[in-house]
């Protein structure tokens, strides 16, 4: 999980600096952020500025722009440690990893038709306490804080229109517009086409974890 420089600050603020902050609360809204390729094609043409996701060498999945135009190589190999800010030369391609872009909110979040963001206000119903899934208590874990959906997601209605490459979720703090606040990268790239159902999570199924 990564917090965006919006929230990272506002956090830094209230923690150590008395500033107030007001947590989104009932505005708290999950969405879907698109690369504009699904994953990394081997002997692919890309053209400057398109993107994709990388389940990279360190085992977590990050964004890739194209920085020069060209063509990836027969096989991808390890090209991609994951190192924030990287630059990678792939064939004649060339790729940038986007760590920083995606900090500062400027990942671009999904826009098929009938998309839309779920609302699923911050509360001890709506997310596991860390101590367990489904847990509606407040949290008691002592191991590493992770949290999950306590019921199920869904994102927008049916899909149409041209197809949508999802590579990681984020958290708002409205419906609409508003501040991103937390990327949460997904395990694989899920592919959304034309006529498939609205894409849903499960309960225990979007699991946020805050790493140390």
């Amino acid at each position: 999980m990564l917090f965006t420089s919006y929230l990272a600050n506002k956090l830094m603020d209230w923690f150590v600096r008395s500033q107030a902050f007001t947590p989104p609360g009932a505005g708290l809204s999950v969405g879907l952020l698109v690369s504009t390729h699904g994953p990394r094609n081997n002997s692919a043409t890309y053209a400057l500025n398109n993107t994709f996701s990388v389940k990279a060498s360190d085992g977590k999945t990050h964004l890739y722009k194209c920085t020069t135009p060209g063509s990836t190589a027969a096989a991808q190999g390890t090209l991609y440690p994951g190192a924030e800010g990287e630059v990678i030369t792939d064939g004649t391609a060339v790729f940038t990893e986007q760590t920083a872009a995606v900090r500062g909110s400027l990942a671009t979040e999904a826009s098929y038709s009938g998309y839309a963001r779920a609302n699923t206000p911050a509360s001890l119903a709506n997310w596991a306490g860390t101590q367990g899934a489904g847990s509606t208590t407040v949290s008691s874990g002592t191991g590493v804080p992770r949290t999950s959906n306590n019921g199920v997601i869904t994102i927008g209605t049916a899909p149409a229109g041209p197809t949508a490459y999802v590579w990681a979720t984020a958290h708002f703090d409205a419906v609409s517009g508003g501040n991103m606040l937390m990327v949460h990268p997904l395990t694989d790239v899920k592919t959304i086409n034309a006529g498939d159902p609205a894409p849903s999570f499960p309960a225990a199924t979007l699991s946020f974890t805050l790493d140390s």
